[in-house]
Formats: structure tokens, C-alpha cells, sequence
């Protein structure tokens, strides 16, 4: 048996797209923590009033990180329209070195590559335990 040669295409894509889809996937990180905020929130009504304290914390930390991404999304946003479009790099060893294969698939097909499904089926999403 002969070895088999497996022919690699490298992706490339512009900076400014990069960043752009970066910017995105923050922004969605961001939805995702006001969906916590609100779960927070919902929690508040049903617990007793002496064990409220905790979560009023646990509210302040989550509202502090959306506003954090919110801020990191907006200047991923400036800096990608600030990219010339024909500066370029190879963005496969930064996707391969993502432990989460959904968020690196969205990423990898936003960039022009082929998706590999990730996002499908009962499979999907971006729940990596380990």
C-alpha cells in the first residue's frame, strides 16, 4: 500500500474580514451574556432575601463582561475598517488551535471556507466540558 498524499488548502483571507468575524463572534458572546443577566435576574425573584446578596454579585460580573465585549466588539469593529482589504494571512492555524469546533467552523466558513456541518443537527453548538 502506498501512502496516500492529502492535498491541503490553505485558506487566506483579509485582516479586515478577520477581525470583522472576531468582532461577531464577541458581539455574540455578548447576547449570550445578557440571556445570563436576564436568567440572573429571574432567579433573583425566587430565592430567599438573605441568599440574594450572592447573585446581586453574580449580576454585576456578568453586566461588567457584556460591556466588556460590548467595548472590544466596537474596536474590532474600527480596526477592521481601518485594514486595507488586500492584506491577507492564513487563518487555518489559528482556527485548528480552537477548542471549540462549532465557533471555529462558523468562523472558518465566515472567512470563505467550506463548512464542515459543526453547526448541524443535534450536535450543534459550542459546549465543550473538557
Amino acid at each position: 500500500m502506498g501512502a496516500q498524499q492529502q492535498t491541503v488548502e490553505v485558506l487566506e483571507a483579509s485582516v479586515s474580514s478577520m477581525v470583522g468575524v472576531l468582532a461577531w463572534e464577541i458581539e455574540l458572546a455578548g447576547a449570550r451574556c445578557m440571556k445570563l443577566d436576564v436568567l440572573i435576574g429571574q432567579l433573583m425573584t425566587i430565592l430567599p432575601p438573605e441568599h440574594r446578596e450572592k447573585l446581586v454579585e453574580g449580576m454585576h460580573t456578568v453586566d461588567l463582561l457584556g460591556q466588556q465585549l460590548t467595548s472590544l466588539s466596537t474596536f474590532a469593529r474600527h480596526l477592521s475598517a481601518g485594514i486595507p482589504e488586500e492584506v491577507t494571512a492564513s487563518v487555518e492555524d489559528a482556527l485548528g488551535g480552537m477548542t471549540l469546533g462549532a465557533l471555529a467552523d462558523r468562523m472558518f466558513s465566515a472567512l470563505g471556507g467550506e463548512e464542515k456541518g459543526i453547526n448541524d443537527g443535534d450536535e450543534a453548538g459550542d459546549l465543550d466540558l473538557f
